[in-house]
């Protein structure tokens, strides 16, 4: 649970700065009352999500998230604190998951990323990522996700 409190936290920091001007400061706070509690993330943990946490020293800074599926390995998360981004934490996440799912003898790596959120699809385009389809998902609370569903093939 300890590691759960500590991502929430982090969440909160990344998503109030990353995402308020793509969603809005109403749909941020109940996506991280409702996706990104602690409680939700521990229990994602105890369900098999693996979570996996960057550090410089001794302070978190970023955190990733995948859950293996029948073809494919699916990364639901993937944060880095503003001040660290651009140095290539994001790569060597990535780089970590190509190598958990060729260990699992996946085929694809996916990911939805929204479609307003410039920045990140311009990211996974460079890592090699091609947008497959698009999806909107109904996450409760009168909100919808408005996601682009990315795939990258090993």
């Amino acid at each position: 649970m300890e590691d759960a409190v500590s991502i929430s936290g982090l969440a909160r920091a990344i998503w109030t700065e990353h995402y308020t001007p793509i969603i809005g400061a109403m749909q941020v706070e109940y996506m991280l009352a409702n996706i990104q509690s602690a409680d939700k993330i521990f229990e994602r943990m105890e369900s098999g999500e693996e979570y996996y946490m960057a550090y410089l020293y001794s302070r978190l800074i970023g955190y990733m998230a995948i859950k293996a599926e029948p073809d494919r390995i699916f990364l639901s998360k993937l944060y880095i604190e503003k001040d660290f981004r651009g140095r290539g934490i994001a790569s060597q996440f990535i780089n970590l998951v190509i190598d958990r799912a060729r260990e699992l003898g996946k085929e694809f790596i996916s990911l939805t990323v929204n479609k307003n959120n410039l920045t990140s699809i311009s990211i996974y385009k460079k890592m090699g990522f091609e947008i497959e389809g698009e999806l909107v998902t109904d996450i409760g609370g009168g909100y919808v996700m408005d996601d682009y569903v990315m795939v990258k093939r090993l």
